[in-house]
């Protein structure tokens, strides 16, 4: 049986080979486009999401695309055990939450757009759904848009980014569960689909 476990070696190869590419994403942002993916009610075959990461690199490397496979096992593991932990925290840079947000969002819009106008949709599951995604693509805005907002509101901008990535953590926690009741809530999806 094959080992997913994902390493410390797996990581710099997926960096490395990210960092080389200059269309593809990066590290971070692959992490928060997986994260959506793996929470999200569509099934994604793995060629496909390896070319959305990769910008289309159809000759990569068995290493790399096994270091991939670990990554999205990782991460699933930690999903659908209800413990998943951003791989930011608040004391992390700014680039580093910016690009874990949007990848999230890339991989999270298509089908937060499809639940949220579902018209079978209670009220109260499209505000659940529109504050966990929107508290999870936070850092998708630029610092210079939170500075500038900080600044209106005369807060501690470091003191409300703390807040911020506290937030995000706890609802990253249950953002899986929460698609799933969303999902089926929609008419979307049936209890059999995807999950």
């Amino acid at each position: 049986m094959l080992d997913f476990s994902f390493t410390v070696e797996h990581e710099q190869l997926l960096a490395d080979y990210l960092a080389a590419r200059s269309e593809a994403m990066s590290l971070a942002m692959t992490k928060g486009y997986l994260f959506a993916l793996i929470c999200g009610p569509n099934a994604v075959e793995v060629e496909q999401w390896l070319h959305d990461i990769s910008a289309a690199d159809d000759n990569m490397d068995e290493s790399v695309v096994f270091a991939f496979m670990a990554l999205h096992h990782q991460i699933s593991e930690q999903v659908f055990a209800g413990n998943y932990q951003l791989p930011w925290t608040a004391h992390s840079d700014y680039q580093s939450r910016h690009q874990w947000s949007v990848g999230f969002i890339t991989a999270a819009q298509p089908y937060f757009e499809a639940i949220l106008t579902a018209e079978k949709l209670s009220n109260e599951l499209k505000e659940a759904l529109q504050v966990a995604t929107e508290q999870l693509a936070f850092f998708s805005l630029s610092q210079s848009q939170v500075s500038e907002y900080c600044q209106q509101i005369n807060c501690d901008e470091t003191e409300f980014l703390t807040q911020q990535s506290e937030l995000a953590g706890e609802f990253a926690k249950g953002f899986a569960q929460l698609i799933e009741v969303v999902a089926v809530d929609s008419g979307l999806y049936d209890d059999e689909d995807a999950f």
